[in-house]
This record gives C-alpha cells, sequence and structure tokens, in this order.
C-alpha cells in the first residue's frame, strides 16, 4: 500500500474527508488509525468539514447545523464526542483560531449538553475563542436551559462571563422546575445575582406539583419583599387553581386568619365547582376552621354567598353548586333570592 505518511498533512485530510472516513477508519489499518487518531489530523479535518458548511451563526438553528455538518461527522467515526479534548482545544486555538472561532458555540453546546458533559474543556473553548455567551439576544442561554435544566449549567454560564442581569430576555419562568428540585441551592444562586422568579406562576405551579411543606419553603424563601405574597394573596390563587392539591389548599387555610377573605375564599370555590373536582372537599376543609362558618355567611358586596351563587347559575352547573347552597342554608343564610328550582333541589 502506497505510504500516506509521505503525503502532506492538507492532503491527507482532503483524500480522506472527501471519500469516506468511515470506510478508511473500518480498514483498521494500523498507520491510518494512529493517523486519524492524531490531534494535528482532526484539527485539520475538523476545520475542513467547518470551512465547508454553509451553516451561518446568526441564529441558534445554525448552531445545531455546524453540529450536523462539522462535529458529527467526527462522532461517528470515533464512536463518541471524546475527541474534543482539552488537547484538541489548544491544538484548533493554535493551528486554526478562525475555525474554532466559527465553531465555538457548536462545540460548548456539545459539550454541555452530552451524557457526559465535560464542562472543563468547554470553558477552554470559550477561553481560547472570541465567543460571546449572550450572543443571539440571549437565545443560546435560552436553549441551554431548556434542554439541560441544571443548576450546574446556570454555575457554567457564570463562571464564564455571562452577566445575567443584563440578559434581560432571560426567562425566568423557565427556572419554575428547577426550584421543585433544587431548592435552597438554586434559590440562593438567583438572590446572588439580583434575579427574581416570576412569583405568582411560581406559586400556580407550586398549588397543584408541590407537597405543603414546600409550598412553606417558598413562601419563607422564594421571592423578594418587593414581590412577597402573603397567605391570604395565596389562599385566593388557591381556590380559582383548579389543580390546586387538597392537601396543599388545606395547609394554607391553616396560615390564614379569620377574615372576610374567607367569605372570598369560599364563594370562589363554588363558583369553581365545575371545573374543579374538590372544590367541595375545599369547602369542607375551610367550614371546619374554628370561627369560619361565621365568615362565610357574609353577604359579600351587599349580596349574601346564595345570591351571589344564583347570579352565575346555568343548567350546567346547577348540580355542582346544589351541595354549596345546602351548607349555606345549613349556616342560615337567607334564602328569600332563591330561585324555586333551585330550593327543590336542595331540599
Amino acid at each position: 500500500m502506497f505510504e500516506l505518511g509521505s503525503l502532506p498533512l492538507p492532503v491527507l485530510v482532503r483524500i480522506i474527508a472527501y471519500s469516506d472516513p468511515a470506510t478508511w477508519w473500518s480498514l483498521k489499518e494500523p498507520s491510518i488509525c494512529v493517523l486519524m487518531s492524531s490531534t494535528s489530523f482532526r484539527c485539520g479535518w475538523f476545520a475542513h468539514l467547518v470551512n465547508k458548511g454553509t451553516a451561518c451563526i446568526s441564529h441558534t438553528d445554525g448552531i445545531d447545523a455546524l453540529c450536523r455538518s462539522a462535529l458529527q461527522p467526527i462522532s461517528d467515526v470515533v464512536g463518541s464526542d471524546s475527541w474534543i479534548s482539552p488537547t484538541f482545544v489548544r491544538a484548533l486555538s493554535t493551528k486554526h483560531p478562525n475555525t474554532l472561532n466559527a465553531a465555538a458555540l457548536s462545540l460548548v453546546q456539545t459539550l454541555l449538553l452530552n451524557n457526559k458533559a465535560d464542562e472543563a474543556t468547554a470553558s477552554l473553548v470559550v477561553r481560547y475563542s472570541n465567543v460571546e455567551l449572550d450572543i443571539l439576544a440571549g437565545k443560546f442561554v435560552h436553549k441551554l436551559v431548556v434542554q439541560r435544566p441544571e443548576l450546574r449549567i446556570l454555575k457554567w454560564l457564570e463562571g464564564n462571563g455571562l452577566d445575567f442581569e443584563k440578559l434581560h430576555c432571560f426567562d425566568m419562568s423557565l427556572l419554575i422546575d428547577w426550584v421543585m428540585a433544587s431548592r435552597v441551592e438554586l434559590l440562593q444562586f438567583l438572590t446572588d445575582h439580583g434575579l427574581q422568579l416570576p412569583v405568582r406562576s411560581l406559586m400556580e405551579y407550586a398549588l397543584g406539583h408541590a407537597s405543603p411543606e414546600m409550598v412553606a419553603f417558598l413562601m419563607s424563601h422564594g421571592t423578594s419583599h418587593a414581590h412577597e405574597l402573603s397567605w391570604n394573596d395565596l389562599l385566593l390563587m388557591a381556590c380559582t387553581e383548579a389543580t390546586t392539591r387538597l392537601d396543599v389548599f388545606t395547609f394554607v387555610v391553616n396560615m390564614t386568619e379569620p377574615s372576610m377573605v374567607w367569605s372570598f375564599a369560599a364563594s370562589c370555590l363554588a363558583s369553581h365547582a365545575m371545573v374543579d373536582v374538590n372544590a367541595y372537599k375545599k369547602f369542607i376543609a375551610l367550614r371546619s376552621m374554628p370561627q369560619a362558618p361565621a365568615w362565610i355567611v357574609k353577604p359579600i358586596r351587599g349580596r349574601t354567598p346564595i345570591e351571589c351563587l344564583c347570579e352565575r347559575l346555568t343548567y350546567e352547573n346547577l348540580t355542582y353548586v346544589s351541595p354549596f347552597i345546602r351548607d349555606y342554608i345549613e349556616l342560615g343564610v337567607p334564602t328569600s333570592s332563591m330561585p324555586s328550582i333551585v330550593s327543590a333541589l336542595c331540599q
């Protein structure tokens, strides 16, 4: 066989890259394997693929396109992304700096999002290239957060120079799921960087997906004073959110004090009975609180609770609200303005 090693490296790269690299690799010819495993060859091969590609990094699709056209072909031959090593990055920065700059975001994305994330090598890519992580109006950061919702990604971004406070387009609602898993660590990170979660979205999620203990934790740690929710606020939210867990609702009620809020809460539960299968159970939990009956029956804006319900009464929701009306009657709410059909149904 002709001695390939006698050819200049750029020529070898073109011969192998323009033919079928997988076939060359599969030959298991020692000299070829040694050649294709060398850092110099892989730098040249990668530079060839990047230059050959037409992807323009003006949007995140361009980053993905470069991953497919330049990184994936080498990984397919090698069998993994392990070839993107610190040695490779340093050599690429020396021999093909323009290639490193062009492919930096694709390299970072691959290193951070693969199953065996290599944050140290990703940091080297940032260090040796001219890449800015807030490029594309923050869309690259947004993509990393969506695809790898882990606190380590935020810490890596911070450690590599990203200023979250200046990244106005960063969607804080993306972090809600993370709070449920990371708790103190993530919340402390956000506080340290002057970032505030959207409080209402956070608590709406927690009411239906978290335990009472988690709700208590979020109420005491999750927000700044400027965005703070009171327990009364949370009770009214819990009444309007059909997904609110019964144990969470009961816990929130117990964290409030007897007041007109209980009157509004009871009325709200009754009006949402058609969409919340646990509305009456929540009503019973509220009614069982000390002093609750006296507050539940109080008029709201000059109308009795039964009048409020009857104003929104339809044939569709009649059977859903009748248990509430029966309870109101039992608690002494006047029935003078109640339609006869409702009176008959609630006997």
